[in-house]
């Protein structure tokens, strides 16, 4: 009777266990990853701005974003952004005063999401005709803990002033770079004063850009 017991439960154990044996030898293996998480980890990205080799890079449109905004009567902050943005960034790792940025901006590429206001803004408030582009010009960069100030000459509306750029270095990548950027100042002393107090007088522009080196 015993024997008889121990067959009975050790007949349906070995069963299981050669069930799950059979079902773990027959699972696939785990396809190779290939999907963005691999493409990312291939990349070696790094906050390290001494990682990131010396050279000129050049600004990638399709991965920049210039944004100005300004208080509408004190109650919400209209938005306007450019299209047709270029520039430049000669990087020298172990001197960021020596580093030069230049990025231009066509006036007529603004947009604002109603195309008979932007015509208006380019011509009459722009004069876009007779300043066909903004350009700004860093002469000086001063980084610490991963943010840079960018002091520069901003070229508007006929009028050179000197502008700072805060910026936060966002890391590397192969070979791009990556930076947001904000700057405040007011746009009457360029000479563009339509409207105070009724659109403020003070614009912030926020920049989202990424440089390129072939």
């Amino acid at each position: 009777m015993t024997s008889r017991i121990a067959r009975n439960s050790i007949f349906p154990a070995l069963l299981a266990i050669t069930t799950i044996g059979a079902a773990a030898s027959t699972t696939p293996p785990k396809p190779e990853d290939t999907g963005a998480a691999a493409q990312y980890r291939q990349l070696n990205a790094t906050a390290d701005p001494g990682a990131a080799p010396a050279g000129t890079y050049k600004l990638d449109p399709h991965h920049t974003s210039v944004i100005a905004k300004l208080a509408h009567m004190d109650l919400s902050r209209y938005t306007l952004r450019f299209d047709d943005v270029s520039g430049s960034f000669d990087f020298n790792p172990s001197s960021a005063s020596a580093s030069n940025v230049k990025i231009t901006i066509d006036p007529k590429s603004v947009d604002t999401g109603d195309q008979a206001f932007d015509k208006r803004i380019a011509s009459k408030f722009f004069e876009a005709e007779k300043y066909p582009t903004m350009n700004f010009t860093a002469d000086s960069v001063k980084i610490m803990n991963g943010h840079a100030s960018v002091a520069g000459i901003l070229n508007f509306h006929g009028v050179k002033k000197t502008v700072v750029l805060h910026t936060t270095y966002r890391g590397f990548a192969q070979s791009r770079m990556g930076f947001s950027g904000e700057a405040t100042f007011k746009r009457s002393d360029f000479g563009v004063s339509e409207w105070v107090p009724l659109e403020a007088d003070d614009v912030t522009i926020l920049v989202e850009t990424e440089f390129t080196r072939p």
